[in-house]
């Protein structure tokens, strides 16, 4: 029995009760949700259950070294270093094809000992030559050299006096596997050797990725395992990324993943090496990509970092720019991702480079691409963006363009729902006026439209505190001018709009440097 406010005689009361305070703004946990298929052999995987991964060698047991899902894991480690990571295997197709290609060796004679320096989707591969070595012992010695290291994403067979290398994964996957020498500082090909390099093509077979997100759940159980990231291993194929933007929801409307009785909104990644074309600066494989994103304007979901003419596979340079976002995000919501170096992606030639251009960047974050620099050797990320820019929307207000505007949404969103579902706002009673309920227990579950004002005035302020929005100041206004709270009909609950400023994302430096050389202005 409760010591009542007219209780009169002497005693000492001591209850518990687990209740959640609000203590202002979290971060929400970034977990990434991984999508990609594995080896055939492994039968004991159950296709399309998700499974905790515990990183790149229980991947390579568990899906197969060198297979899509154990390199797409191994790539995200090295960015999100400790992010939580789960996986949804996918069965390969079953007309699926694997992507081959070819080392020719025909006319070498080494003539001074030395490492061929050869890179698989940018991991190292030597192999070490001797005099006297030609074009049938030099396949032989690569074909060793490639089946001798698991992680790679080949298989290669000697034939006489060149090697075939195919793909492990079957699927496109395949055709973007580089095949390329000398990527370190000053390699060169050992005295004497020639090598003909046929690219990696005719991979063909995607799974349904539907399927797989499926698994994620759907209507409100959707994302209820809240993935803030996901990477799917099959590229920009356009049903792909049509079924992961419809899932999370196309547009600016609350459907899908930001349907209010969801809201779980997630972010995916996909990459792109393209560079070698006919042109200055690979300015056709920029045309192409524009292309790609003007075709995807309303997609606020899915984006494409550009890393033009690495070796890296394409997927593989997406898995470490997710990874890096995630690990930043997860300790601070609103960090920019300018200038973050992608660790292991190696540049491309300065010919495919069509990034070297401050132009051809501006063009391609205008159309939703996100283009990456190189300084100093490394590979560094620039503005990171989804294809969302609709004619509708004008460039300064559309925020759903930024990766890193994405995460504070999620972060708000969370935050809201957070506060609301509290044992504060559980089997309230709505009242004009809560000064009015006199009696104590029952003034305890009453609440009335300053109450919410309260926990809004608290949560923007909130909000400010960790840079998410501009400013605080700019809601309470808001909100005290009206418009944005009201008693639903039947008194069943409250309709509230929440303004916000999202904090802005710098990036840009407009300097002039302003001189003269008349020494009379001091004197």
């Amino acid at each position: 029995m409760p010591l009542s406010a007219s209780s009169m005689a002497a005693a000492v009361g001591a209850a518990a009760r687990n209740v959640k305070f609000t203590s202002g703004a979290q971060n929400v946990p970034r977990k990434i949700v991984v999508i990609g298929t594995y080896d055939p052999a492994k039968t004991e995987v159950d296709p399309e259950v998700l499974a905790l991964s515990g990183g790149p060698g229980w991947a390579g047991a568990t899906y197969g070294f060198g297979f899509m899902l154990h390199r797409l894991i191994s790539a995200l480690d090295v960015g999100a270093q400790g992010i939580e990571i789960q996986v949804v295997p996918q069965e390969e197709t079953g007309e699926a094809t694997q992507a081959a290609g070819e080392l020719e060796f025909v006319g070498s004679d080494v003539t001074a000992a030395g490492t061929l320096h050869l890179y698989v989707a940018g991991i190292y591969c030597p192999v070490s030559l001797v005099v006297g070595d030609d074009d049938t012992t030099i396949p032989t010695k690569v074909e060793t050299a490639i089946n001798a290291i698991a992680d790679l994403p080949i298989t290669a067979a000697d034939s006489t006096t060149a090697v075939v290398t195919t793909a492990k994964s079957a699927g496109p996957w395949g055709n973007d596997i580089s095949l390329t020498f000398n990527q370190g500082f000053q390699q060169a090909l050992p005295a004497g050797v020639v090598c003909t390099v046929t690219a990696m093509t005719g991979g063909t077979g995607i799974p349904d990725v539907a399927d797989a997100l499926a698994v994620l759940g759907t209507g409100d159980d959707a994302n209820e395992k809240q993935f803030t990231d996901g990477l799917c291993g099959y590229g920009y194929d356009t049903d792909t990324l049509d079924a992961i933007s419809t899932w999370n929801g196309v547009g600016n409307d609350p459907i899908g993943l930001y349907l209010p009785t969801v809201a779980r909104p997630i972010r995916f990644l996909v990459g792109d090496v393209c560079g070698a074309f006919e042109g200055d600066q690979g300015a056709a494989a920029l045309e192409d990509l524009i292309t790609i994103g003007d075709a995807r304007a309303s997609d606020r979901t899915n984006g494409l970092v550009a890393a033009p003419g690495s070796p890296n596979h394409p997927m593989e340079i997406a898995a470490i720019a997710l990874g890096t976002m995630a690990r930043l995000n997860d300790n601070r919501a609103a960090e920019s991702y300018v200038g973050k170096v992608l660790p292991g992606v190696f540049p491309g030639a300065l010919t495919d480079r069509w990034t070297s251009e401050y132009d051809n960047r501006d063009a391609a974050v205008k159309a939703g691409i996100s283009p990456t620099v190189v300084e100093g050797g490394a590979v560094l990320l620039q503005n990171v963006l989804t294809f969302y820019h609709p004619e509708s929307v004008t460039p300064d207000s559309n925020g759903y363009r930024s990766m890193r505007n994405i995460s504070i949404v999620q972060n708000l969103l969370e935050n809201i729902r957070a506060n609301f579902r509290t044992e504060k706002w559980q089997g309230i009673s709505i009242v004009a006026d809560v000064a009015k309920v006199t009696n104590v227990i029952d003034r305890q579950k009453a609440r009335d439209l300053d109450a919410v004002m309260d926990d809004l005035v608290a949560l923007a302020t909130a909000f400010e505190s960790k840079a998410w929005i501009f400013s605080a100041a700019f809601t309470i206004g808001r909100l005290q001018a009206g418009g944005c709270l009201a008693v639903r009909s039947g008194g069943l609950g409250f309709d509230i709009i929440l303004p916000v400023l999202l904090s802005g994302e710098g990036s840009i430096y407009n300097i002039e440097v302003q001189f003269d050389t008349n020494l009379s202005v001091i004197l």
